[in-house]
């Protein structure tokens, strides 16, 4: 399999500093998450370790990032090595999480959506709650069915979606990041709620809830109400959150 993300690290440190990223969807994703204080944490599809850290310096007692880019994973060890917190990192896919421990929560920012077949996503569910203890949680952000194809819908916060054809499940979708003077892009697959529903439960997990991030306070003072509106009629991308059944 094509590692996409092998060569991303430095851009996708860069991401962490779109405004989108601070005064959207980290406002929208932690409440969800919760008070990690004390638990211990799976990040799966960690990336460059954003997250990652972020969650251990919020408290959790254990902060494991899993990545199955090997760019991305030596990426966030380096930063780890610059900057010790205490964060672990493995090479991994989402579907395999056999030996790691188990976790209070796990949580994945866009990991779903990378998964090319129905049976991989299935997969990739079970991995997540053979992680967990029992009822632990999964937290994780992915692509809203009912994202926007227009051109240009998501540029004033330096984002870009779009389907190479329609939105049946397993479409490829290209997701386009402008950070800084850099970008990039990245494929993924389309899928529908229901979908992603049905592989969660077949996972042992309960029925999914849906969410929308929504501005702080800070964005909507900084950049005001008006600049947020697109989006929110139209999300990129929505949180889901369960619990192992």
């Amino acid at each position: 399999m094509t590692d996409q993300f092998a060569t991303l690290g430095q851009e996708y440190d860069q991401t962490q500093e779109l405004p989108f990223v601070q005064y959207l969807e980290m406002p929208g994703v932690l409440p969800v998450i919760g008070d990690v204080t004390g638990l211990s944490v799976l990040d799966v599809g960690c990336g460059s370790g954003l997250y990652t850290r972020l969650l251990k310096r919020r408290g959790a007692r254990r902060v494991v990032g899993l990545d199955r880019s090997a760019g991305m994973v030596d990426h966030a060890r380096e930063q780890e090595r610059r900057d010790p917190i205490g964060a672990e990192y493995v090479l991994r896919d989402a579907s395999d999480t056999a030996g790691l421990g188990t976790f209070d929560l796990v949580f994945g920012a866009y990991v779903l959506p990378y998964a090319a077949t129905f049976g991989h996503l299935a997969e990739m569910c079970r991995g997540l709650a053979d992680a967990l203890t029992p009822s632990g949680r999964l937290v994780t952000l992915v692509a809203n069915e009912d994202f926007s194809d227009e051109p240009g819908w998501y540029s004033p916060y330096g984002l870009g979606l779009r389907s190479r054809n329609g939105r049946g499940d397993g479409a490829p979708l290209v997701l386009t990041v402008s950070a800084g003077d850099s970008g990039f892009s990245v494929e993924a697959y389309h899928w529908r709620e229901e979908t992603y529903a049905r592989a969660l439960r077949g996972a042992g997990f309960t029925a999914p809830e849906w969410s929308d991030m929504a501005p702080s306070e800070e964005g909507v003072q900084r950049y005001g109400a008006e600049h947020w509106q697109a989006y929110l009629s139209r999300p990129h991308a929505r949180i889901v959150s369960c619990t192992k059944a």
